[in-house]
């Protein structure tokens, strides 16, 4: 069973993620001048509906799209100067292992007694080509040929609307939504994303309340 995370806990945590962010920043920014972006936590972490199981040894994670600057045309392989950047910046924090994944360069604080994760974080390197934020490319590791290339995901805001309305227009249904969230993610038996889930929560609400 899945239980939320007070955000006493894991605030000084995300503090301590930003922090080593804002490190690989100024690293990046003394290699190149031009090497510059921006960081926004994305997903669960941001509508603070962090969760993780119950007595569980996968802990809970944070994930942030970092945004690099538009007017240049970035080579995929800028990625491995992140990773290079991020293996420096987490010396010195709970942070003691790293991993270069498919979509993301991911962080994490594992128990040195027991191998147990507690606390996580994935970064995304992404890009946005088109002004009206419709979609951006993100950087993709093809591990069979071993090189990166940029891909496209869409970015669906039909939700924000509804979300949106929901909160205008009913005090208090951020708690009906929360309760509708974790009821998902404790019969998540097809194994979807958290960011679906949600959108999913979203939706039952809403469509409850048309009814």
């Amino acid at each position: 069973m899945y239980e939320f995370v007070s955000k006493r806990e894991y605030g000084p945590i995300r503090d301590e993620i930003e922090y080593v962010i804002k490190k690989v920043q100024r690293k990046l920014k003394k290699q190149d001048r031009d090497l510059t972006f921006q960081f926004r936590l994305i997903g669960s972490g941001s509508r603070h509906l962090i969760t993780r199981i119950k007595g569980g040894n996968a802990g809970y994670d944070f994930d942030y799209n970092l945004i690099l600057n538009a007017g240049f045309s970035w080579k995929a392989e800028i990625r491995d100067d992140f990773f290079q950047a991020f293996q420096e910046a987490i010396g010195g924090t709970r942070f003691n292992t790293i991993e270069n994944s498919t979509s993301v360069i991911t962080i994490k604080q594992v128990s040195t007694k027991n191998k147990r994760v507690i606390v996580g974080c994935d970064f995304s390197i992404v890009y946005y080509p088109d002004d009206d934020f419709k979609y951006y490319e993100y950087v993709r590791l093809n591990k069979h040929v071993n090189c990166y290339t940029w891909e496209i995901r869409n970015v669906s805001r039909l939700n924000d609307k509804k979300l949106n309305w929901l909160r205008e227009n009913y005090d208090g249904i951020w708690n009906d939504i929360r309760a509708e969230y974790l009821k998902l993610k404790n019969n998540n038996i097809q194994n979807k994303h958290s960011f679906i889930l949600f959108h999913e929560a979203v939706n039952n609400i809403y469509n409850q309340i048309e009814q």
